[in-house]
């Protein structure tokens, strides 16, 4: 391949567990070794970010320049004034997104290692020629959201300084998400294009989610989750609808009064065309990151939001602890005890899943012996694997929630259902995993 050596490590699977157990060509873990690009398990390289909706912008906001947006299509403003600065508001087309400038090193890096691959491997001429992430404006990239196997086109034309990947409500929704901070990944599409394999993707349970087995290369409105369709689009606001207001009357019954996408579908302003009303200032003058990703345990997490809430006049904290506890919590801890009581056994030793637990407490699967080189003919010598065989589901994913749910309790408190539902999980966890007391009577116990 013309390198003057091999790297120290080499970037691929570390073991074959498609069905036909299909190799990556090694060249391509020499290569992502040499530029220092990780692998998932389909062979693509990915970045996640954190969701964050916008329907506008200015130049200046996306280190991009004004000349750059005209030559990719940003022609005028939400004024229908030429572009020729740098501080006019644009509407972001649906497909292009802003992803964070942290961000930089790794989409370089895999910018290198497509191109090396071109030239090295595949005989062909570099594709991106990527020296500084302001070469990389303009490229197209694959949006992708975990535990869902549909990848959505999408365009970089600028850089924010958050921790967050910025782009179009619709965009988010054609992901499969509901703008609500959800973190999904993006991968450059000429490494989609040459690395994806479904031939390498594993073969067990889940193994074909997170991958982008189709992609989705127009967006259509119609298409997309609901959430996404009550986007405002109003250029303005009527005097009739900031009195009716003041009735605090439900959103649902004002609906009239707002233009949204939905009103728009089967239009040409279903995609285009959104109003813009009020300035609100740069993308990232806020936080640059949010104090989620920098709480390590759920417990932290957990206590955060409700330390909030116990600030706000407008919250029940009590409320929120509860919501969270039926919502999440309790659904969560029901699941693993009906998984922990119908699970089955494995053998650590040739991987052989049992229904039931052997009589003989290990692995009794025959296997055939190598002799000489060759496996022995069937009927012929065998033995007994006698591997240890182990449970699938630990009692500390059952229980992983318990105590945190518990300390919500004594410091947010809950209504009275959820705490005896809680109580009531509780014990049955405890029975499960602890031996009851038993009480030896005799008849003279009842005279």
């Amino acid at each position: 391949m013309g390198l003057d050596r091999l790297p120290k490590i080499i970037k691929a699977q570390k073991e074959l567990l498609s069905v036909g157990q299909t190799p990556e060509p090694i060249e391509k873990g020499i290569l992502r070794g040499k530029h220092g690009v990780s692998v998932f398990r389909d062979g693509t390289s990915r970045y996640d970010m954190i969701d964050v909706p916008v329907t506008h912008f200015k130049p200046k906001e996306i280190y991009t320049s004004w000349n750059k947006l005209y030559d990719l299509g940003y022609e005028k403003d939400v004024f229908g004034d030429e572009l020729s600065s740098d501080d006019q508001i644009l509407e972001l087309f649906p497909q292009d997104i802003i992803p964070s400038l942290n961000a930089e090193e790794h989409l370089i890096s895999t910018c290198n290692f497509v191109d090396d691959l071109l030239v090295r491997f595949y005989g062909m001429d570099p594709f991106y020629n990527v020296k500084s992430v302001e070469d990389i404006v303009g490229s197209l990239a694959i949006g992708l959201a975990p535990h869902t196997s549909g990848g959505v086109l999408c365009r970089i034309i600028g850089w924010t300084k958050a921790s967050a990947g910025y782009a179009h409500p619709l965009f988010h929704a054609a992901k499969r998400r509901n703008c609500d901070g959800d973190e999904d990944s993006i991968l450059m599409l000429m490494d989609g294009l040459l690395n994806f394999s479904k031939h390498i993707l594993p073969s067990g349970r889940g193994g074909r989610m997170d991958a982008p087995l189709v992609l989705t290369t127009r967006l259509n409105p119609s298409e997309i989750d609901k959430e996404a369709l009550n986007v405002d689009c109003s250029h303005n606001y009527s005097r009739r609808f900031y009195e009716e207001t003041l009735k605090q009357p439900h959103p649902n019954e004002l609906s009239n009064l707002v233009e949204t996408v939905e009103s728009r579908l089967g239009t040409i302003g279903d995609l285009r065309g959104y109003g813009w009303t009020h300035e609100s200032g740069d993308l990232d003058a806020g936080p640059t990151n949010s104090s989620y990703k920098t709480l390590k345990s759920m417990e932290d997490k957990m206590n955060g939001q409700l330390a909030i809430g116990s600030l706000l006049r407008s919250v029940r904290v009590e409320k929120v602890a509860s919501q969270v506890i039926e919502s999440h919590f309790l659904p969560d801890l029901r699941g693993n005890l009906v998984a922990f009581t119908r699970q089955k056994v494995r053998c650590v030793k040739c991987g052989e899943k049992y229904r039931r637990m052997p009589l003989a407490g290990k692995c009794i699967q025959r296997r055939k012996l190598e002799i000489g080189g060759l496996s022995a003919r069937r009927g012929e010598d065998t033995t007994e694997c006698g591997g240890n065989v182990i449970l699938t589901v630990s009692e500390g994913a059952v229980r992983k929630y318990i105590k945190v749910t518990e300390a919500i309790i004594q410091n947010y408190g809950v209504d009275m259902y959820t705490e005896q539902r809680v109580k009531w999980l509780t014990e049955s966890t405890d029975s499960l995993f602890n031996n009851d007391r038993v009480t030896v009577m005799t008849l003279s116990d009842f005279l």
